[in-house]
């Protein structure tokens, strides 16, 4: 029986097999075209084996089995039989299909229906078979084409479709009630047995067309609305190279998250700020699409980690955002070492701060508060900070950061009254002539003594001055004070030594008239020329080194020595000597810290090759005796160090001077 349905069913349904290959070649289309040959055709064969042509033939073998051993021939019953044989194979087909395709979300269901509507409708309007097969693959292919933007959108988007589940439900619905039209079960079911039409079953069948032309409107009218307005939102919140949300999004639902965990007792949650280190070399080797892909794949990874967080992307390489704080060190390292793993001919390092929130505040009222969030954000960003030099991928913000970063902002606030009040002190550090063994001269250098935190040291206010451009201030308050010092020296009989005082290069690049504020301070203070040096160092000569060989100059016509402090830490010494005119340099501690045979033979040239050059030569880090004879035995002009004395305010210099 089941071999004669088959015959029967084969020769009046070929239309069913032509649309099976049509869905499957439709298949390779959509989701597959970027895949290797071999995909290609195990996707083609598994397409097809559940296509529609094999629901019809399932549940033709159903409702066979079903009403051969049940008299319903003609009845109700036979007919709500005949609709849930249909609809069953379909469903099961739809989830295998899902499989097969391998996306979440409703675009795998949606591309099911749009050919089992083409089939209905088909069948509702055909005189023959072969109209039927025209119009069934005419109208699949039509269907496709009507929707291939929104097919694209749930394949590739992410959209709160692929999340909703009332839109899958939706396309079911109307599956369901196309499906269930009287003639549709009759026909393919009953092997092709004639039916008796009656009037039910016209009008059910005329629903079924209807519902289909209801179906496109309405999909395209739902795809239309919701696709405008998700371009909108991603227009506005999120970011258009990542996909990750953008930093007004987060500014603007971060608050909101923030204040309901707090109001529920939910999870910790924490804000952090990462950087991806050497990606820099990504785009200059690989261009920019490498880039973009890397960062997208971040981005990804990222979300992947948390998807009860906020990850937004704020500029370049910087993701920041909102996690739970439970395990969030490990699943940062181990996004860190997925980044890594993307690394081309370069070695990318994936680097997070991460600010707990336990005393994030929402400011009472409903309008957005975005201080304290972006406040968070920056204390994320110091942690992430402190992991330069380092192999750590994570680095959260704790009590000292705390400390430190309350100390930077207060520096920030007061640089000026910090001049003006005197908590910004100079001390003096002798250099001592090594042949005449007697003081030559004295650098100058800050000290920060401040009422609320005491002592502070130099990597406490230099380095945050530095950054925004304001250690100008600090630098020209040495120099002005050291003129009311000559002043009272000189008033006092005292014999009055020169200076040397640093200079940054940010000083050249904070928008004033450096060497006009110079002059003027020495005219004002009525300062001999020969009592100033210039101290630069050697990191300060990195990057444009025209500007710093225009300084150089600059200051010599003004009358000033330049010395070249910390000479032998970086790694362009030599060049040094040979394209700036220094007075002066300054040997860097290290070589007197770590006094061996290596130490001892690259001093004793850089003396020998300065004073060929007529360059004077000053060791710092001076500690011991044998250091002192070791640097005359070579020939070093100067000496600084311990062994003399510390950094001291003038009060305690001795008025005979330092005896050596």
């Amino acid at each position: 029986m089941i071999t004669q349905w088959l015959t029967v069913y084969v020769s009046r349904n070929y239309t069913d097999v032509v649309q099976g290959v049509v869905f499957a070649w439709v298949t390779l289309q959509l989701v597959f075209q970027s895949a290797d040959t071999k995909t290609k055709a195990q996707k083609f064969i598994l397409s097809f084996l559940v296509s529609y042509n094999t629901a019809q033939m399932l549940s033709g073998l159903l409702y066979f089995g079903i009403v051969s051993y049940a008299q319903t021939a003609g009845t109700f019953l036979d007919f709500l039989i005949a609709a849930g044989c249909l609809l069953l194979p379909v469903f099961f087909l739809m989830g295998l299909y899902r499989r097969i395709v391998g996306v979440q979300g409703p675009a795998p269901a949606f591309i099911y229906t749009l050919f089992f509507n083409a089939n209905c409708l088909a069948m509702l309007i055909a005189m023959t078979t072969l109209q039927r097969m025209l119009i069934t693959v005419g109208l699949s292919l039509a269907l496709i084409f009507c929707f291939r933007k929104e097919i694209h959108y749930i394949l590739v988007e992410k959209s709160m479709l692929r999340m909703d589940r009332r839109f899958y439900g939706t396309a079911v619905a109307f599956m369901i009630l196309i499906g269930a039209e009287a003639e549709l079960p009759r026909i393919v079911l009953n092997g092709g047995a004639d039916t008796v039409g009656n009037q039910m079953a016209y009008a059910v069948a005329i629903t079924g067309a209807l519902l289909v032309i209801l179906f496109v409107i309405f999909m395209k009218f739902n795809f239309f609305a919701i696709m405008k307005y998700e371009n909108y939102i991603r227009a506005h919140d999120d970011d258009t190279v990542t996909g990750a949300k953008s930093l007004s999004y987060l500014l603007e639902h971060g608050g909101a998250l923030l204040r309901r965990t707090q109001a529920s007792g939910g999870p910790a949650l924490a804000v952090f700020y990462s950087n991806i280190v050497n990606f820099r070399d990504v785009n200059i080797l690989h261009g920019y699409d490498a880039g973009t892909a890397i960062l997208s794949q971040t981005a990804e990874l990222l979300t992947a980690a948390f998807p009860d967080g906020i990850v937004a992307r704020i500029s370049g390489t910087h993701f920041v955002g909102i996690v739970p704080l439970d395990q969030a060190e490990e699943k940062f390292v181990q996004v860190a070492e997925k980044v890594e793993a993307l690394s081309l001919d370069e070695t990318l390092m994936f680097r997070v701060g991460l600010c707990p929130t336990k005393d994030w505040e929402q400011a009472a009222g409903d309008k957005p508060h975005y201080s304290p969030l972006t406040t968070l954000i920056d204390l994320a960003a110091v942690a992430a900070r402190r992991l330069a030099g380092t192999r750590d991928a994570v680095q959260f913000y704790d009590d000292a950061m705390r400390h430190n970063e309350a100390i930077r902002l207060h520096v920030l606030a007061h640089i000026d009254k910090a001049v003006k009040d005197g908590w910004l002190q100079v001390y003096y550090q002798p250099l001592v002539d090594i042949e005449r063994k007697a003081v030559a001269s004295y650098e100058a250098l800050s000290r920060w003594i401040d009422p609320q935190y005491g002592f502070l040291t130099p990597d406490q206010f230099v380095e945050p001055l530095e950054r925004i451009r304001m250690i100008y201030k600090v630098d020209l308050n040495v120099l002005r004070r050291y003129g009311r010092l000559v002043r009272d020296w000189q008033a006092a009989g005292r014999p009055v030594l020169p200076i040397s005082f640093n200079i940054s290069r940010t000083d050249l690049e904070a928008g004033i008239d450096l060497f006009g504020e110079i002059e003027a301070i020495i005219c004002e203070e009525q300062i001999p020329k020969k009592f100033i040096h210039v101290e630069i160092t050697e990191t300060a000569l990195n990057g444009d080194s025209a500007v710093m060989q225009r300084a150089v100059r600059r200051f010599h016509d003004m009358g000033l020595e330049v010395w070249m402090d910390d000479f032998g830490s970086g790694y362009s010494s030599l060049n040094v000597l040979k394209d700036y005119q220094f007075d002066v340099i300054k040997i860097d501690m290290a070589f007197m810290r770590k006094f061996d045979e290596r130490s001892k033979t690259i001093v004793r040239d850089v003396c020998r090759m300065a004073a060929d050059l007529g360059i004077r030569t000053v060791a710092e880090g001076v500690e011991t005796a044998e250091h002192y004879a070791f640097l005359k035995e070579v020939g070093c002009t100067y000496a600084q160090g311990y062994l003399f004395s510390k950094p001291i305010p003038p009060d305690q210099i001795p008025e005979d001077g330092f005896h050596v």
